[in-house]
C-alpha cells in the first residue's frame, strides 16, 4: 500500500491544482521554514509550474533576498519548488482572516455537482474526504482572489 503522501500529488496533478494545494501548504508553513526578519518580509504569493513568486515588502529586502535565492531554494526544493521570483509588493497580515472567510464562502450548486462527479470516482473513503476537502479549498480560494 501506497503512503497518502506519494498518492495525492499525482491526484492533484491529474485535476491541475497541485500548484494550489502546494501554494496553500507554503502560505501556511511559512514562518517554520523562514524565520524572522526574513518571514516578516517576504510571504509567497503564487505558483505557476514549480515556480514560486513572492512578494516582499522592502525594496532593501527584495535586493537582500534576490543575492539569496539560492539560499531560499535549497530550502524549498524539498517542497517542489524548481524556481524563485522575487517581487516588491504588499504583504497582508491577516492571512489567517482571508482564510477563515474563504471557509465561510460556499460553493455554487453547478461546482457541487462538478464535485460530487468527481469524487464518486475515489473508492477509499479516506482519500475521498481529504481529496474532497483540498478541491473545496482550493475552490473557495480562487473564489475569493476572482473577487478581488
Amino acid at each position: 500500500m501506497q503512503r497518502v503522501g506519494k498518492i495525492l500529488p499525482s491526484l492533484f496533478g491529474n485535476y491541475g491544482i497541485e500548484d494550489a494545494v502546494l501554494l496553500k501548504f507554503l502560505r501556511k508553513s511559512w514562518n517554520d521554514i523562514f524565520t524572522p526578519p526574513v518571514s516578516e518580509h517576504s510571504f509567497p504569493k503564487e505558483l505557476k509550474n514549480g515556480t514560486l513568486f513572492v512578494t516582499v515588502n522592502s525594496h532593501l529586502w527584495l535586493t537582500q533576498l534576490k543575492l539569496l535565492k539560492d539560499e531560499f531554494l535549497k530550502q524549498l526544493r524539498s517542497y517542489g519548488v524548481k524556481d524563485i521570483e522575487f517581487r516588491f509588493g504588499r504583504i497582508y497580515r491577516n492571512q489567517k482572516e482571508k482564510i477563515e472567510k474563504e471557509n465561510a464562502m460556499s460553493l455554487s450548486s453547478e461546482q457541487q455537482e462538478w464535485l460530487k462527479d468527481i469524487m464518486k470516482n475515489i473508492k477509499d473513503s479516506e482519500i475521498r474526504i481529504i481529496t474532497e476537502s483540498l478541491i473545496k479549498k482550493y475552490l473557495l480560494f480562487t473564489m475569493h482572489i476572482g473577487r478581488r
